[in-house]
């Protein structure tokens, strides 16, 4: 079929009614499938699915368990840890549970560093992810149901090329009894325990100290530098490796924190034998409600080239400064 145009000596708004009919005409005629970009990806069905897992398949009364949610982009999506950095948002799970019943949690696995197109710098996960809660029943019901289910609704967003929201549901059935009766979720969460970073408190040899250096302006707080060191004590548990650790600083409501590397391979005079690290974050466009307890960051160790966990050396979690050491 030919298409043709002539010259006439219409008005303006005449030709660009024309022009804006032939364009239209010519993007109908382009196939929308097939094209591998991001066409395809807009209309490619639940890019991310999720699973739960409980950990009980008899709970008893007052006794709390755990809950698994596997969170599962398809290949080559991604989604986001708590604290995405540039962008991007952590799935978000509304529980629909029996009377007085409460669950605490999510806990994040280690995520990892990713940089996305412009150069964005996001922080979460290109493989399926294991978000940990704990559910605590109540300890008396008034139901006569030996069965009870958990209901759980996740809004999830995971990117490609480009970023699509969604949300899926999933149950878990769990029974009452007098005794609790772990199930095959059990094995699932053990394999995912190490995968989580743990407090400094029970991080066995490890201690720290933190260092806020605020700079005010007219009296108010607007930015600042938050210094936090760590050290462990030598002894015959430490790697045959060097331990070079990665420090991804948590999010906060109102202000900037940037992204640090840590400085490693310095010694703690005060305790011999030990090796000492450090990192400092600058803040800053901190709103007036802020205070250092309200910062963390989770430090994640990498065996430097070599493959594989380092033994004894957990993820760790610290807090924000606390009062007395403002």
């Amino acid at each position: 079929m030919k298409m043709e145009t002539c010259q006439t000596d219409a008005s303006p708004e005449a030709k660009f009614l024309h022009w804006a009919l032939l364009f239209s005409l010519m993007l109908m005629a382009v196939p929308v499938t097939g094209q591998g970009g991001i066409l395809d990806e807009l209309e490619e069905q639940d890019p991310c699915s999720i699973e739960i897992f409980s950990e009980v398949t008899t709970f008893q009364p007052g006794t709390a368990f755990e809950v698994g949610v596997m969170i599962r982009p398809v290949e080559g999506w991604h989604g986001y840890w708590h604290s995405s950095r540039d962008g991007g948002d952590a799935p978000e799970a509304i529980w629909t549970l029996p009377d007085r019943w409460t669950v605490t949690g999510p806990d994040f696995p280690v995520p990892q560093r990713m940089v996305e197109a412009g150069n964005l710098v996001a922080i979460g996960y290109k493989e399926p992810f294991l978000l940990r809660y704990r559910i605590h029943p109540a300890k008396e019901s008034s139901s006569e149901s030996a069965a009870v289910e958990l209901a759980l609704k996740v809004i999830w967003q995971v990117c490609k090329s480009t970023c699509i929201y969604g949300e899926s549901e999933a149950t878990v059935k769990v029974n009452r009894g007098t005794t609790s009766i772990r199930g095959k979720g059990a094995a699932i969460l053990k394999r995912w325990s190490d995968r989580y970073p743990i407090p400094l408190h029970r991080a066995r040899g490890f201690q720290s100290t933190q260092q806020w250096i605020p700079a005010e302006t007219d009296g108010v707080v607007r930015s600042g530098t938050w210094v936090v060191r760590w050290s462990r004590k030598g002894d015959d548990r430490r790697p045959a490796v060097p331990v070079r650790w990665l420090a991804y600083p948590h999010g906060i409501e109102a202000g900037l924190i940037s992204e640090a590397s840590v400085r490693t391979g310095t010694q703690d005079s005060s305790i011999p034998g030990s090796s000492r690290w450090e990192v400092r974050f600058d803040l800053s466009e901190l709103g007036v409600g802020f205070h250092p307890s309200m910062l963390g960051v989770t430090l994640v160790p990498g065996p430097g080239k070599a493959k594989g966990p380092v033994p004894g050396f957990p993820a760790i979690t610290i807090k924000g400064v606390p009062e007395q050491q403002k």
